[in-house]
């Protein structure tokens, strides 16, 4: 947060005296500009401060998937079997990227909002060799 301050007061002050010196020889009309810049700057750097410490968190430990994120003021914890767990990759109609999504017993969670298409795909085949180590026999039915 202190370093998103001096980057402001930095660009305030930077900005300011070029828009002082101008004024000075008769060019006022750049005053209000550079107050819209900075006004900008101060709102980009706010919304950047609001997400900062935005996460998404898997963990598979213990026979439990556990998806913990974080967006904004928004935190969530999911737990699940991973024997029930069901992963999907998917791509909704009209829209340009995939979805990963958990989803078990009526329950689906959607992570790795902040992935690339690419890492999500990796993601997505990582997740669907370990739910599938975690129980070999898943697709073996047992009988008694």
């Amino acid at each position: 947060m202190a370093e998103r301050k001096r980057v402001f007061v930095a660009m305030a002050v930077f900005s300011g005296t070029i828009a002082l010196v101008f004024s000075y020889f008769g060019a006022w009309p750049v005053l209000p500009f550079t107050g819209f810049e900075l006004a900008l700057l101060w709102w980009a750097l706010r919304c950047s401060e609001k997400t900062a410490e935005d996460f998404e968190r898997i963990a598979l430990a213990s026979g439990q998937l556990t998806i913990e994120t974080r967006h904004g003021a928004l935190a969530e914890r999911h737990e699940f079997r991973p024997y029930w767990a069901q992963l999907q990759y998917v791509k909704p109609p009209g829209q340009r990227g995939h979805r990963l999504l958990i989803r078990s017993h009526g329950r689906e969670v959607e992570f790795g909002r902040m992935l690339t298409e690419e890492q999500k795909r990796v993601l997505a085949a990582e997740l669907r060799q370990i739910l599938g180590a975690a129980w070999p026999d898943k697709n073996h039915k047992e009988t008694n």
